[in-house]
This record gives C-alpha cells, sequence and structure tokens, in this order.
C-alpha cells in the first residue's frame, strides 16, 4: 500500500495518556477487520506548539519567520532544525560545479 492507494476510511482521536485509549484503539481495530480491512496506515499528527516545545526550538525566531515568510509550521521547523547542517558537507561545491 503505498500513498497513491490510500483513502481515509475513519479518524480516531487517541490520548496516549488516557488508558482507556487501549480499550478504545482494540475496538477500532477489531471493527476495521470485521469490516474486511486487512492494512492500516497509522499516522502520527500533533500540534506545532507540542513540536516546537519538544524539539527545543526558539520560538521567537519561528514567529519573526513566520511574520515573514509566511511558511507552513512545519517549514519553519525543519528550517530552524537544518541550522548549520550543510556547513561542513562541502554542499556548495556540489552545487556550483554542476
Amino acid at each position: 500500500m503505498n500513498r497513491s492507494e490510500v483513502t481515509e476510511f475513519k479518524t480516531l482521536f487517541i490520548d496516549l495518556n488516557d488508558r482507556s485509549s487501549d480499550n478504545t484503539i482494540s475496538h477500532s481495530m477489531t471493527e476495521i477487520k470485521n469490516s474486511g480491512y486487512t492494512k492500516v496506515n497509522l499516522e502520527v499528527k500533533t500540534s506545532t506548539e507540542q513540536e516546537t516545545i519538544k524539539m527545543r526550538v526558539d520560538m521567537d525566531l519561528f514567529r519573526r519567520i513566520k511574520e515573514v515568510q509566511d511558511l507552513p509550521d512545519w517549514v519553519i521547523i525543519k528550517l530552524i532544525l537544518a541550522d548549520g547542517k550543510l556547513k561542513d558537507s562541502s554542499f556548495k561545491e556540489r552545487i556550483s560545479n554542476g
């Protein structure tokens, strides 16, 4: 199963800190299997705020980039996290020598 073959069937929101979620997951998986489905695509989604806290992203920098560039939040987070990663990678030489 690849992304082009995926059709959304059901959305289930789960609080991993709530122990009763285990029963919800089990019931939902049984229901999906009994409906004839054999594969499930699990996507983990979170809020931008949670990700910036977890990754220790500088919120002032995030907000300034957001105001100036008007980029999607995930692009800004990846941009901030990539800071300096290409410095010693000879990236400049590789792209300029074509």
